[in-house]
Order: structure tokens, then C-alpha cells, then sequence
């Protein structure tokens, strides 16, 4: 065992060592011809300068004046000769940069849609025979046939196993994609046709590894108010209604510098528990009426867990919103008004926990997996 293990190492150190060559090689040709050049300026100037002295064409004082000037001359050639190595990176750089630059966009603004946006008053949201396949893998269809509905006030749920299109689902949802074909549709409208900025702009996604920004939770929590419409919101009252709302007031309460602590770089001095639930009340600051949480409590400790779905199932409450979750927990779904449940891209199951749980099928398999029935 330990011998077939050393052979793959050395496998493996063999291919780096042929892949590195040519690029090791290309910085010790640079390096050598920047030492070169420095060092033979200074040989070919100290030569020609003594030349001069001997035949009383210089004077040792003259020759010292120029051979300074060499010698920093010699040094900057060199130093310029270790920066090509660089300048080949940046080069690349910037060819990669004006590759992205030329990228179209695939769901953008267009003259056609600049100020076409959805109705405020959300009555419902429904994704109808919906396929999808990534551009890079246009051959693996990832959604097939999907149908999806919810009406204003509902809580819905996607669950389903590793590559079941769960979270592929809430980016068609979030409009990051459009379904190859199919529609995903606002109140009977295809969102297709809104500007997806404006689209974006009343709903709020909640994912499994939050972001936090070098700052003080009120900033943090106030960079969901911003819309296209709206600057940042950085009133008390609404910041401590979304605190109350994602249970953390409390624990900003305790602080000493309360709302004005600091989170530190990517919110490392807060717990994966706290960071989730500042997520959570920067999601509801602006009072989306979509609010969409892709597997929001999957990487949190049990009690971390607990804490944060309390606050997830207050934020499903309101009255003027939908909310959809996807999640691998199954616990923290089972309030959930319609439980859809995906395998390999369809939708094979739908129902509440209660009715899935009692149909003894993919859901309660599931269910018997993960210890939970509708007793629990």
C-alpha cells in the first residue's frame, strides 16, 4: 500500500515538474539576462573608461562621473529585465479582462425593458414547464419540465437530492438565468420581459455561506435597503424592526457597541450562527415581497440552527410575501404550505409535510433517512 502510494505521489510531482518547466524556465532566462546585463554594462564601462584614462583622453575625475552614471544606468536594465516575467502576466491579465469585457450578458437591460418592472403589489409567482441547461454543459439538462406555483402569503419548499436542479431553481427565481425553455412568471406575466434590475430589486436571497463586509453590523444590515430607486436606509427603527424580525436583536443589544460593532474582515468575529442571521435581517430591511433562502441554516451547528429558522419562519409569516426555500434539512421545511420535491431535474412529488409523510413515497424516504417523521 505504502508503494502504490509513494508511485501516484510521484505520479503526480512528475506531472507539476512537467507542467512548471517551461515557465521556470522562462523566468531563469529573464533572471540570467538581467544579471548579465547589469554586471556587463558595468565590465564594459569600467574597460572603455580606463581606455579613456590611459590615453589621457578622460581624466580620473571625469571617468568617476560617468562610470556612476553607468553603473545606475546598468541597474536599471537589469532591474527592468526581472520585471518581464511580470509584464507577461499582465499582459495575460489584460487580455483576459477585455475577453470578459466582450461577453455579452445573457439576461441584461435592453432599451425595450430600461423602465418596464413588476407591480408592486405581488399577488403570485410560478415557474411553468421549465428546462434548463447550463451554457458550458449545453448536452446535462439540469431542470426538466418544472412546475412551480405560489400565491402571495405562501411558504414553499424545493428539496431533493445532490443535483436535483434545487438551487438552479432559485436562480432562475433570482433571474440569473432564463429557462431554455418554459417561462418563470410574476403574476402572470414572463419575467423574461422586465428589466432585471428592477425585477431584482424587491427580492432578497438568503445563501448557505452569508457575506459580510469589513464594517459595523448596521452597515452591513443597511446594504439591503439600497435599490435602484433607493439609498442606503440607515434608520434605527427599520434596522432594529429587521433585527427583531431575524432574532439578533437581542444579541446586538448585548454588545457594548451594539448596532456599531465592528464584524471584522468577512464577519470572522461573529459566529456562523450570528453572521447567518445579520444575512437574514439584511435580507427583510428592505421588506422584499420574494424572499428566497438557498439552503440557508445547511452549514450551522444544531443550535445555531434552531435560532436561525425561528427567525426564517418569522420572516415566512408576512402576509405580503412569498418565500422559497431550498433545503437539505428536512426539519427545517416542515412548515412549509407546499413541498416540492426534485429528482434529477423533475418534480415528482408535491404536497405539505404532513401529506408526503403520509403517501410513503420519495419525500418519506427521505424523511426515514434523516430520523424525521411527522411526529417529531
Amino acid at each position: 500500500m505504502e508503494g502504490k502510494t509513494l508511485d501516484r505521489f510521484g505520479e503526480k510531482v512528475d506531472g507539476l515538474l512537467k507542467d512548471s518547466t517551461p515557465f521556470i524556465a522562462h523566468s531563469s532566462f529573464w533572471y540570467a539576462l538581467s544579471q548579465s546585463a547589469e554586471f556587463g554594462v558595468l565590465a564594459l564601462g569600467f574597460w572603455y573608461g580606463c581606455r579613456l584614462v590611459a590615453t589621457g583622453e578622460y581624466t580620473v575625475k571625469q571617468f568617476f562621473i560617468v562610470f556612476v552614471a553607468v553603473f545606475f544606468s546598468g541597474q536599471a536594465a537589469g532591474q527592468f529585465f526581472t520585471y518581464a516575467t511580470s509584464i507577461t502576466k499582465g499582459v495575460g491579465a489584460v487580455n483576459y479582462i477585455m475577453w470578459l469585457r466582450s461577453i455579452k450578458p445573457i439576461v441584461a437591460e435592453t432599451s425595450s425593458n430600461s423602465n418596464f418592472g413588476p407591480d408592486k403589489d405581488l399577488q403570485s409567482l410560478g415557474v411553468s414547464r421549465a428546462e434548463f441547461t447550463y451554457p458550458t454543459r449545453p448536452k446535462d439538462r439540469v431542470l426538466r419540465g418544472i412546475d412551480i406555483s405560489a400565491k402571495k402569503g405562501s411558504f414553499i419548499a424545493l428539496v431533493g437530492g445532490s443535483g436535483s436542479g434545487k438551487s438552479t431553481m432559485i436562480s432562475l427565481l433570482e433571474r440569473f438565468y432564463d429557462p431554455s425553455s418554459g417561462s418563470v412568471d410574476r403574476d402572470a406575466t414572463s419575467v423574461s420581459t422586465f428589466n432585471p434590475r428592477l425585477f431584482r430589486s424587491d427580492i432578497s436571497l438568503v445563501q448557505q455561506e452569508p457575506t459580510l463586509y469589513q464594517g459595523t453590523i448596521r452597515e452591513n444590515i443597511a446594504l439591503g435597503s439600497a435599490t435602484e430607486s433607493t439609498e442606503l436606509d440607515m434608520s434605527e427603527e427599520n434596522i432594529n424592526a429587521a433585527c427583531r424580525d431575524a432574532n439578533i436583536a437581542e444579541f446586538i443589544s448585548s454588545l457594548p457597541e451594539g448596532l456599531n460593532t465592528q464584524v471584522g474582515n468577512r464577519g470572522l468575529s461573529l459566529s456562523g450562527g450570528q453572521r447567518q442571521r445579520i444575512a437574514i435581517a439584511r435580507a427583510l430591511v428592505r421588506n422584499p415581497r420574494i424572499l428566497l433562502l438557498d439552503e440557508a441554516t445547511s452549514a450551522l451547528d444544531t443550535e445555531s440552527e434552531r435560532v436561525v429558522q425561528g427567525a426564517l419562519n418569522k420572516a415566512a409569516e408576512s402576509g405580503e410575501r412569498i418565500t422559497v426555500a431550498v433545503a437539505h434539512r428536512l426539519s427545517t421545511i416542515r412548515g412549509a404550505d407546499r413541498i416540492y420535491v426534485s429528482v434529477r431535474g423533475k418534480v415528482v412529488e408535491v404536497g405539505s409535510h404532513d401529506e408526503l409523510s403520509r403517501r410513503g413515497g420519495v419525500y418519506a424516504g427521505m424523511c426515514k433517512a434523516q430520523s424525521l417523521d411527522r411526529e417529531v
